[in-house]
């Protein structure tokens, strides 16, 4: 049948893709083929799956509606077209003067009358007037921010607010998306809750509000709780993941933090002494999110994780991280373990960006080579960068962690 070849083909892409990113697209286009297949011969169709990031822009709706009411000036860092304006009336109201601050989206053609769009980055509000709002909202931004970004943006929504106005932030936690190795094109770093709680406090904001959106780690054992919440655990149903995470932010996926505008004034060399502690060593790891396919022999040594390709093995061995590079030169170093009787070639390695993966720069792997090294100079920021390893023959090992040297701009 036609949905046991399509059915054949998601498990290959299941297994390519591992648990990251795709793997939920996957789960749903069999389960609609499920469904299209009982529904053939009269039978009850199986549940349907749940929609993850249906599920958690639901969750951060619920936030928006919780949000300090009754704001004239809302100033958003961070809105991606119409649909946007449209979601905050929706939870939030109706806001008689609703500023968007967005860099990487185009203007839509029409916006709503309350609406003024300002195209620039959330660390330049040079356009907004001081004290002039009463909300500032920045939505699953942060974590697209550089550090000095996060800075610049912090200094700046304390100084656009009015004394005693509000600000609200939400981002993926790094306490959890590391165990995760999950990982999105775009992100640079995500914070953790005590970063981005210090951070609120050091550009003169009081906290108000502390919550998380989607619980994936025990709070009592620390046990890491699956993502997928189409994936039972045994001890935990999906309500009360999303009940417990509002009470333990440290543990969830996502944090939301409210903060209120004080009198004290940002402390800017404060705030960049912390953002560079947090990269110095979350920036290391961002770089080491790469993945293995599932079934794939991972072997722990004392450098570190080997992905180990059996002779005769073929195909993807290493692939991933997603992440985005800045402009500079950057060198990037696979480590190899050859096989012990090479002769040719037996891997192909490969650096590709974007979301179509173009490859930018493609070596083959022959006789004893213990290190294949890749020198890329990019003009301008670039996203979805993967370090790619693929088998032709198999019987050799490559490090899980590539080696990044850069040269920004």
């Amino acid at each position: 049948m036609i949905s046991d070849r399509l059915k054949k083909l998601s498990t290959m892409a299941r297994s390519f893709v591992g648990t990251n990113g795709m793997s939920a697209q996957i789960a749903a286009m069999r389960a609609t083929l499920d469904r299209v297949e009982h529904a053939t011969r009269g039978e009850a169709a199986p549940a349907q799956l749940l929609d993850f990031n249906m599920m958690l822009h639901q969750s951060r709706g619920a936030m928006l509606r919780e949000m300090p009411p009754g704001a004239h000036r809302l100033l958003s860092a961070g809105c991606a077209g119409n649909w946007y304006f449209d979601w905050i009336a929706q939870c939030y109201g109706h806001v008689p003067d609703h500023v968007g601050i967005e860099f990487y989206t185009p203007r839509p053609d029409t916006l709503p009358d309350n609406v003024t769009w300002i195209a620039n980055t959330a660390s330049n509000m040079e356009a907004v007037e001081s004290a002039s709002c009463d909300l500032v909202f920045s939505g699953q931004n942060m974590e697209h921010l550089w550090g000095h970004e996060v800075a610049g943006f912090l200094v700046e929504a304390a100084r656009v607010l009015k004394p005693g106005g509000h600000l609200a932030v939400d981002s993926p936690n790094r306490v959890i998306t590391q165990p995760l190795n999950w990982s999105h094109p775009e992100h640079t770093i995500e914070l953790t809750v005590p970063e981005i709680r210090r951070l609120l406090e050091l550009a003169g904001f009081d906290v108000t509000k502390e919550v998380g959106l989607w619980l994936c780690r025990d709070p009592k054992s620390g046990r890491l709780l699956p993502f997928d919440p189409n994936v039972p655990d045994p001890d935990w149903s999906t309500v009360e993941r999303l009940i417990e995470a509002r009470h333990h932010p440290e543990h969830a996926f996502v944090w939301w933090l409210e903060g209120q505008r004080t009198t004290r004034a940002p402390d800017r060399a404060a705030i960049d002494a912390l953002l560079a502690e947090a990269y110095s060593h979350a920036w290391p790891e961002r770089i080491r999110r790469s993945m293995v396919p599932a079934g794939h022999k991972v072997e722990t040594r004392a450098d570190g994780e080997w992905i180990v390709m059996a002779p005769g093995q073929t195909g993807v061995a290493l692939y991933g991280p997603y992440m985005p590079l800045r402009a500079g030169r950057h060198t990037i170093t696979f480590h190899i373990d050859p096989p012990k009787a090479a002769d040719g070639v037996f891997a192909v390695c490969d650096i590709c960006l974007g979301p179509e993966a173009t490859v930018m720069q493609r070596q083959e792997v022959s006789s004893a080579t213990r290190q294949v090294s890749f020198e890329i100079e990019l003009a301008a920021l670039e996203f979805g960068a993967q370090f790619r390893c693929f088998s032709t023959t198999g019987g050799f090992a490559v490090k899980r962690h590539v080696t990044l040297v850069e040269e920004l701009a």
